[in-house]
């Protein structure tokens, strides 16, 4: 009996209990959210109470009312640009018992586009009094003559932004997901030292390109603010403002109605397990206190949240609610998760054994229930909203259950990410695997987690380290690119990685990735200065083998997951040989044979198949992709009927394959 959730896995037996803890934690915490609050979205609410809000007066008039959660402050100011960025009595929060300051002014004390911060002095006699961004604002800048300055800018535009489509329609799709960086992905052309990517150019310019691929999700980096720039996204300072790098919030609404009308869906990176360790540009020492993190350091040292503070989660919860219904997005892939899982963020641990995911080496637990119990309620908050909503988790582990409901013992992501694939990849580059171990690791995941499989994401292609496609090309991919000028390194190299692709995207469990550019193999990485652009333009040109690899990314994505695909996630082994390097599979009515060999061709291969006609469909090494035409897919095709066998239903057919060539049939 294939198991279905972490209740019924034998190899878990041992750790029911943790599980079901984990399920009834969950429960007692939705009952009493729903008896003190109503509802989960009700609780998720602190965007709406805090902050800057149209308001009534005790008087009747209309007016801005203000609220800071801040219980270990003594005193409290708002100031703006309108009054010198003074502290002012009129401008001044009153405290109330429960910890809140709130300010009430008069409409034209605070207008569309001024810059506002807080003045935030502790309860200690003569503490200093110290400047802060308001936790809930939506839009904070950066000062171009002083850029360590940071401040709040109100937005309230007269005219808010009309979203003219909605959200993507998805019956049980195979995302096909496209990860980005909307400042780096500027055209190498207009890039010059500090230029910056725009939304509206990202929305005009490299959507439709995505679209046009095959791609049917976008997965935004960096969009909520951050003060460093090289954090790519990952210290986060102000959780509610998109980044104003890339321009106004309505900028960023337009991104986003614009992937919906290319029929795009778009997922923003979340990261909820740490913040940016600033204090005038993040929440840290945010009322002088240690507001929203615990005293433990992670591996990045910055301030690691703490769940087990109501406010916290609320507060979390509250910004999944304010992404995903003021900007219409589609879901969210969480960041860091296992830093949120376990006490000790998982360091140092391979997870190994089962037991790895429970206790420490002393024996301790090892589990972070708040965080567990967050990561719960994020995901149901969420598909409560919306239930097509998708989220997915950045987990490194391998932690039972993150995809199934909590009932079931699970965390109630729709999908993880199989992070151990690009990891496997990238032995195999350096130092060659078996046949073996790579239908092992291209296949290996519990059935109850669905997963997302992927070559590389901007892990393997950020801050000066190595795609993949680097790794096997080198300074090659500077010189020897062009069709006419090919040597046998950057043929050989070419012809893996588009092995390495079709692969990985045929034995997908749940759903594909990529980063921005490996698809056409981008000869370099990304960081904030020299290299924060991509090289669009070599995609472009047929005269170049960047040209067709996107040519062959793009044909496979265009090509499999159709609904016969998808409808059949189970893969049949067919065949395997170690010393010819040799693997075939089947997925449906699909057939995928894989040839690794460098040099051995392969001129009559027979394999066992289930009984029917099979058609040539694909193949990598059609010159349009870069291949030597050795095989080509023909017109009309080629059709190779199966043939009987003795003793077996399974029938013959006889294919021919030449080296570091993948072959893709249907049958019919």
């Amino acid at each position: 009996m294939i198991p279905r959730n972490p209740f019924e896995d034998s190899e878990l037996s041992n750790w029911k209990a943790f599980f079901l803890r984990r399920k009834e934690c969950y429960a007692r915490e939705v009952e009493r959210i729903c008896n003190q609050f109503g509802a989960l979205h009700e609780y998720a609410n602190l965007h709406l109470r805090f902050g800057v809000h149209p308001a009534v007066d005790a008087t009747g008039q209309s007016c801005w009312r203000l609220r800071e959660f801040m219980p270990h402050a003594g005193k409290v100011w708002l100031a703006t640009s309108r009054n010198g960025f003074c502290r002012q009595d009129a401008y001044a929060y009153t405290c109330r018992p429960d910890g809140v300051w709130e300010l009430f002014l008069p409409p034209e004390a605070l207008q569309h586009g001024d810059f506002y911060e807080l003045h935030v002095q502790g309860k200690a006699p003569g503490a200093p009094v110290e400047r802060r961004i308001p936790a809930f604002a939506q839009y904070v800048v950066q000062d171009h003559d002083t850029p360590e300055q940071w401040c709040a800018r109100f937005w309230h535009p007269s005219t808010p932004y009309v979203f003219h489509y909605d959200n993507i329609e998805r019956e049980k799709r195979f995302p096909r997901i496209y990860e980005a960086h909307v400042g780096m992905a500027q055209p190498s052309e207009r890039h010059k030292p500090g230029s910056i990517g725009t939304y509206r150019d990202f929305a005009d310019e490299i959507l439709p390109r995505i679209s046009k691929a095959g791609y049917t999700m976008v997965q935004l980096m960096a969009i909520p603010e951050h003060p460093l720039y090289k954090s790519f996204g990952y210290q986060v300072g102000s959780f509610f403002a998109p980044s104003s790098r890339y321009g106004t919030p309505d900028d960023f609404a337009y991104l986003v109605d614009t992937a919906h009308c290319l029929g795009l869906s778009v997922i923003v990176d979340l990261t909820h397990s740490h913040a940016c360790a600033n204090t005038e540009q993040g929440l840290a020492r945010y009322d002088t206190g240690n507001l929203f993190f615990t005293a433990q350091e992670n591996q990045w040292g910055t301030p690691t949240f703490d769940y087990q503070q109501e406010f916290v989660r609320r507060f979390l919860l509250s910004n999944c609610r304010y992404w995903l219904e003021t900007f219409h997005l589609d879901g969210f892939r969480f960041d860091a998760v296992g830093n949120m899982l376990y006490t000790d963020f998982g360091r140092n641990d391979a997870f190994q054994h089962a037991e790895n995911y429970f206790r420490l080496p002393d024996g301790t637990p090892r589990t972070n229930e708040a965080g567990e119990l967050y990561l719960s309620l994020a995901n149901a908050l969420l598909h409560e909203c919306m239930p097509a909503c998708i989220t997915i988790a950045e987990e490194f582990s391998g932690m039972p259950g993150l995809t199934c409901p909590p009932e079931e013992g699970g965390l109630g992501f729709n999908y993880r990410f199989a992070m151990g694939i690009p990891d496997f990849w990238g032995k195999c580059i350096a130092e060659g695997r078996d046949m073996g171990s790579m239908w092992y690791e291209m296949t290996n995941h519990r059935p109850y987690d669905r997963t997302i499989s992927y070559v590389e994401c901007h892990d393997q292609c950020i801050n000066g380290d190595d795609a993949m496609i680097w790794r096997l090309l080198g300074k090659s991919m500077y010189t020897s690119m062009r069709r006419d000028t090919v040597t046998w390194n950057v043929s050989r190299g070419v012809a893996f990685y588009k092995l390495m692709r079709c692969l990985t995207l045929a034995t997908a469990d749940a759903g594909f990735l990529n980063f921005m550019g490996s698809e056409f193999g981008h000869p370099e990485w990304l960081d904030d200065e020299q290299y924060a652009h991509r090289q669009w333009h070599l995609a472009d040109d047929g005269n170049l083998l960047y040209a067709a690899l996107g040519q062959w990314d793009s044909a496979l994505l265009h090509t499999l997951p159709d609904k016969d695909f998808l409808s059949a996630s189970p893969l049949f082994f067919r065949y395997i040989h170690e010393e010819n390097r040799l693997l075939a599979f089947e997925r449906g009515a699909w057939l995928f044979i894989f040839n690794f060999h460098e040099l051995r061709p392969q001129t009559e291969l027979t394999l066992q198949v289930t009984p029917g006609k099979y058609v040539e469909i694909l193949s990598s090494d059609e010159l349009r992709f870069g291949g030597h035409n050795n095989l080509a897919a023909a017109v009309p095709a080629t059709e190779h009927f199966s043939m009987m066998l003795q003793d077996s239903w399974l029938q013959e057919i006889h294919v021919y394959l030449p080296p570091m060539t993948a072959l893709i049939l249907h049958r019919s």
